[in-house]
């Protein structure tokens, strides 16, 4: 994401402005490039070249990171599969074999639990979104 700062100051005495841009794009300004050409043309191709191969490094990575993440949050959700199923399962357990209101609070707790889990976890991708 580039970012960009621009700051002014205006006096009696005349004007002062600065700008600043910063991209992390791998190809170098159409200016520079210019300049480049003009003492060593040669290297201009050299250039274009590893602005490509990095372009298409950053494409691979890109891909497998996003490959990982799926594979991350679809271990989670079997995760909390498993424990919502676990705690139900103990608390149906649990009442059958004389303690219904154990039974109840086991199951009932496991599931508030992971819906917390849950909705904390969406509060703050949210607020991540934000920034």
């Amino acid at each position: 994401m580039p970012k960009s700062t621009h700051a002014s100051v205006k006096s009696r005495h005349g004007d002062l402005t600065v700008q600043q841009h910063e991209t992390d794009s791998p190809i170098i300004p159409v200016h520079q490039i210019e300049q480049l050409h003009q003492f060593r043309p040669d290297r201009v191709d050299w250039i274009f070249e590893q602005t490509q191969a990095e372009a298409e490094y950053r494409r691979t990575e890109t891909h497998r990171v996003n490959t990982f993440v799926f594979i991350e949050r679809l271990i989670g959700q079997i995760c909390a599969l498993l424990i919502g199923l676990s705690g139900i399962g103990g608390g149906v357990y649990t009442a059958v074999n004389g303690q219904p209101e154990a039974g109840g609070t086991i199951a009932g707790l496991a599931i508030t639990g992971l819906a917390a889990v849950f909705l904390t976890g969406r509060a703050k991708k949210s607020d991540n979104g934000n920034q």
